[in-house]
């Protein structure tokens, strides 16, 4: 089985061109209720589950782990400790909805919580254990999980995926809870009832204003790194270095801004002065000094103004 067939996916489905791995963006995704996305993850899980290669990988965790022939919650925990493993999986947030193939995800070696659950299902079914998908969120304020094949709550926000794994196959008699995004929890652990321990995703926002964090001092004896002569750099990189560049991409004409923003911002306005235009907003500069973030408004205006005459020397 080469690749997934995901035509017979009950979802509209994007495919992404990557160089022949199946990565799907699922622009429908908000409409859909929660049992029928748990549905379609399954689908994936389930028909990956049937590959040698993921059959071949999970043998191989197992047989690492010293579990033995039908010591079937080892043989789990086992699986479930591979995926959390950040060297194997490491666990990053994505921008709206993407369903990786298994093989996606443990090649390249990064995913969100759907994603590591794809990988830890299709292991389980690859060596036919049960499982199920489980949602966890909050409803009137309290932390709820929905699992499947139960009632579904309506009126609750849910923000995290895990799943549950049955003991023995073909008749299970235990069902233990599996977080993948928790590197080291063990089999059984479960985000909503473990302890004190709950996962980002589903503490209460902080009240009040959201804070602009400053950096702490540098260290004794630190002094900044010497800019490297490379071509191609942005202004915003010279900037993060103690430096501006106001000559366009290049490696001359260094102003170092030690002695002052101004000083560099002041040159960067000389040399980029055309028809009578200045190159620089000097109200947008001043107001971004004032409310402490002056570096990040001249860059953005730097890049604005780049582009613009980057346009017009095109036409």
């Amino acid at each position: 089985m080469s690749r997934l067939p995901v035509e017979q996916l009950s979802a509209r489905l994007q495919p992404l061109n990557l160089a022949g791995t199946e990565v799907h963006h699922l622009p429908d995704w908000p409409g859909y209720d929660d049992p029928k996305r748990l549905a379609v993850i399954r689908q994936i899980a389930e028909m990956r589950g049937r590959d040698p290669r993921i059959a071949n990988l999970a043998a191989s965790i197992i047989k690492k782990s010293g579990a033995k022939p039908r010591e079937y919650k080892k043989q789990a925990a086992a699986l479930l400790k591979w995926v959390q493993n950040p060297k194997n999986i490491y666990y990053l947030n994505e921008p709206g909805e993407r369903l990786q193939d298994p093989i996606f995800t443990i090649k390249h070696g990064f995913g969100d919580c759907d994603d590591q659950i794809i990988v830890l299902c299709s292991f389980f079914t690859s060596i036919r254990l049960d499982w199920k998908l489980v949602i966890a969120g909050t409803c009137n304020g309290k932390k709820v999980r929905f699992i499947e094949g139960q009632h579904y709550p309506r009126g609750c926000k849910w923000a995290h995926i895990y799943c549950m794994v049955g003991v023995p196959p073909f008749h299970p008699k235990e069902w233990y809870f599996c977080e993948t995004t928790i590197d080291g929890v063990p089999l059984g652990w479960d985000v909503i009832s473990g302890r004190k321990s709950f996962l980002p995703e589903l503490e209460k926002p902080a009240k009040g204003p959201s804070r602009i964090m400053r950096a702490g001092r540098p260290p004794r004896g630190y002094r900044p790194k010497s800019l490297p002569q490379v071509k191609h750099r942005s202004e915003a990189y010279a900037m993060a270095y103690g430096h501006f560049q106001p000559s366009g991409y290049g490696t001359t004409s260094l102003v170092p801004i030690g002695a002052g923003v101004g000083a560099g911002m002041a040159a960067s306005t000389a040399s980029h002065a055309h028809n009578g235009s200045q190159w620089l907003d000097w109200k947008q500069v001043l107001s971004g000094i004032l409310t402490g973030v002056a570096i990040s408004v001249v860059t953005a205006i730097i890049m604005e103004r780049r582009a613009e005459r980057l346009k017009a020397e095109n036409k």
